[in-house]
């Protein structure tokens, strides 16, 4: 298992859920919320990413029976099956909604079992009610039992719940903080320090290869990503088992390869310029304008025409070369060349 100390919390499960989670990624923006009102003494939560969404608990409450943050936690167990990466997350400082500190990564179905032979029956429950334009909020208690049992009637008569607690026994709370304590203890003797970035590049060749395609030249792509490359006209493609891939031509290969299990793949390259145009940006939110945009990409093939040898300086041109021309001539682009420019752009297409 890893940890990931000291990081931006929002920013680094927002890339763990880019290049895990297919659908609902949106889901993660609920999360996010949550973890920017979080307390640098009390930030302890436990998160997880799936094929469909995300979840974020409040770590105690995942250790109470009948919650539901125990409930969903546990219903996951074929973590291969739901593509389920699970975390501990504790925030250690939190400036202008912006939460620093540690992430854990968990082996989700053996920090299940240890829930089970952990967890702790509530036996009242503190609902905080929202106020509303007649009445202010108020904070009520009512027996668990009761409250399992009626707590759609609840809200009906008091109104929208602000905040939930399940109270446990003074004997009770004093047990879960000692194992509480002693897992996070354990967790950070035992984690080894790594790189997110690399974790996550890791993390994406080994779900491409367990799914056949060991190719290694492409980037993990949602079906939602692979719809906005065919929209910009950026290439996109349907990877096989077989550890082939095949350029998607239009939104109906992609519902067809959903729908059979089929993953996606982009380009580096292309999935930045992918993000670049689904944000709206246009020529006007380059640092060129159209002309000087025009003159790069030219004297870019005028400079891969003069034979580079360094592979580093080819990559760089190519690099170049390709984003410009995904640029200037995408979809819609209407540019004025001379004759002259037309038989450089041929000759340069063909290298």
């Amino acid at each position: 298992m890893y940890k990931f100390k000291g990081v931006n919390i929002i920013d680094t499960l927002r890339k763990i859920t880019q290049n895990n989670t297919l659908f609902y990624q949106t889901d993660f923006d609920y999360d996010a919320e949550q973890l920017k009102e979080a307390e640098p003494m009390n930030g302890n939560y436990l998160w997880l990413s799936r094929g469909s969404g995300t979840w974020l608990f409040d770590e105690r409450d995942v250790y109470i029976r009948n919650t539901n943050a125990y409930n969903t936690w546990q219903y996951f167990t074929d973590s291969e099956y739901y593509g389920v990466k699970a975390f501990s997350v504790v925030v250690t400082s939190n400036h202008d909604n912006r939460p620093f500190g540690n992430i854990y990564e968990l082996h989700y179905n053996k920090h299940i079992a240890e829930v089970q032979q952990n967890s702790f029956v509530a036996r009242t429950v503190d609902v905080t009610f929202k106020p509303t334009r007649l009445e202010s909020g108020s904070t009520r208690t009512f027996d668990v039992v009761e409250y399992n049992d009626n707590w759609r009637a609840i809200l009906d008569r008091y109104g929208e719940a602000e905040s939930v607690r399940h109270n446990l026994t003074d004997e009770d709370e004093s047990r879960l903080a000692e194992i509480l304590d002693g897992f996070r203890t354990l967790r950070d003797e035992t984690a080894a320090p790594e790189n997110v970035n690399k974790y996550i590049a890791e993390m994406v060749t080994s779900r491409f290869h367990g799914y056949g395609y060991t190719q290694d030249d492409m980037v993990f792509t949602t079906p939602e990503d692979a719809a906005n490359a065919v929209k910009f006209s950026i290439p996109v493609y349907a990877l096989r088992a077989d550890n082939t891939k095949e350029l998607i031509a239009d939104k109906k290969e992609i519902s067809d390869h959903t729908y059979s299990g089929g993953m996606f793949g982009m380009g580096g390259r292309d999935k930045q310029l992918l993000g670049f145009m689904a944000a709206g940006n246009s020529f006007a939110d380059l640092l060129f304008n159209r002309d000087e945009l025009r003159a790069i990409f030219f004297m870019a093939l005028e400079k891969g025409k003069d034979n580079v040898t360094n592979d580093k300086d080819r990559s760089t041109i190519n690099n170049i070369i390709h984003v410009l021309e995904k640029t200037l001539f995408d979809k819609g682009s209407e540019l004025d060349f001379t004759h002259e420019q037309d038989n450089e752009l041929d000759e340069g297409m063909e290298q």
